[in-house]
């Protein structure tokens, strides 16, 4: 995790529920994955909810605004005295060569002002293309490239025992998380090529009635899409890397806050989401991934078939944690659902 970070990580760790739940239907995945101690982690469209982690921006906003920075006498005289021997911004030279930044200055002092109007319009125009082209691809890639697994603080909801556990016919797990206990170690066929920790990250969602405004951080994703672009009509991709720094991520937390966010009508799930990053190619590439993490306690749901009731409370035995099942108490008049200890 990212020093500046520390004290979100700090506080989130502070305010982490002792028990956190997650729902499962009695399938041989689910049971096995219990079983072998596995969480699994899966990209947002997966899920059931067709705004998760989507990247929400205003695609004319940005047009509008780059438009307005072109134009803007300000950048224009700035561009011009560059060509005539003003420093070039701190940035650009680092990333260029004193022969690239020279020739950089010729081309700007050679132009008169229609040259550089019609310039800039033709960069414009490069650049409204690349956002048609890829909007799209940016509005998803977020949801696409990023994995996480999901967790409930309402072990009670009769709701989420309906929509995730089967309608009653399935199991919970707790776990704890605290003091950023998170995962042990990633359960891949490349275990070697783990680091010895998981950066993992785990925090509630934030519930509202609008979609998170992430246009700025959608504006320079187009801008890393045009500069690919610009260098791949030339062969020269391989300086993407010493290119792309050109212009800064805004938010480097941002694909995090994103994924965070979530609509009202879902409020009632109480969701936690927990992300892990591993440079295991396994962990990484694959659509579903597994990471290692004991849970405290197994629920069963009020409705359980005997045998995987059976099958679960064996496997609750061998990792020695206890067993509930979830009851109505007839004498409480609210929507709940109540744990009762049974072995």
């Amino acid at each position: 995790m990212i020093k500046c970070y520390q004290p979100l990580t700090d506080f989130l760790q502070a305010e982490t529920p002792e028990k956190l739940y997650r729902f499962r239907r009695c399938d041989e995945k689910s049971i096995s994955a219990f079983d072998q101690d596995q969480l699994g982690f899966s990209p947002g469209y997966k899920m059931n909810d067709d705004f998760d982690a989507l990247l929400h921006f205003n695609k004319e906003d940005i047009k509008s605004e780059l438009k307005s920075f072109l134009e803007n006498d300000q950048f224009r005289t700035a561009f011009r005295a560059i060509g005539e021997g003003a420093e070039a911004p701190v940035h650009i030279q680092n990333l260029l060569s004193s022969e690239m930044l020279e020739a950089l200055r010729k081309n700007i002092a050679q132009m008169d002002e229609s040259t550089m109007s019609t310039s800039l319009h033709q960069l414009y125009d490069f650049f409204v293309e690349q956002i048609d082209v890829n909007d799209i691809a940016v509005q998803e890639i977020v949801q696409k490239t990023i994995k996480f697994a999901s967790f409930s603080e309402a072990i009670e909801s009769a709701a989420m025992w309906g929509y995730y556990a089967d309608s009653g016919c399935g199991f919970a797990l707790s776990y704890d998380f605290r003091n950023g206990g998170y995962t042990i170690c990633n359960s891949c066929l490349t275990g070697n090529l783990c680091p010895s920790y998981k950066s993992c990250l785990l925090a509630p969602l934030i519930y509202g009635d609008t979609c998170f405004n992430a246009t700025r951080y959608a504006t320079w994703l187009f801008q890393q899409r045009a500069i690919f672009k610009i260098l791949a009509d030339r062969n020269a991709t391989s300086f993407y890397s010493y290119l792309q720094n050109i212009v800064p991520c805004p938010d480097l937390f941002m694909p995090t806050k994103i994924l965070l966010h979530k609509a009202s009508a879902w409020g009632h799930e109480r969701e936690w989401r927990l992300t892990c990053n591993c440079n295991s190619p396994d962990f990484n590439q694959q659509e579903f991934s597994w990471a290692k993490k004991k849970p405290t306690a197994l629920y069963l749901g009020r409705k359980i078939k005997p045998i995987h009731e059976k099958i679960l409370r064996h496997i609750a035995v061998e990792k020695n944690i206890p067993v509930y099942k979830m009851q109505i108490q007839q004498n409480d008049s609210s929507y709940k659902l109540y744990p009762e200890k049974i072995s």
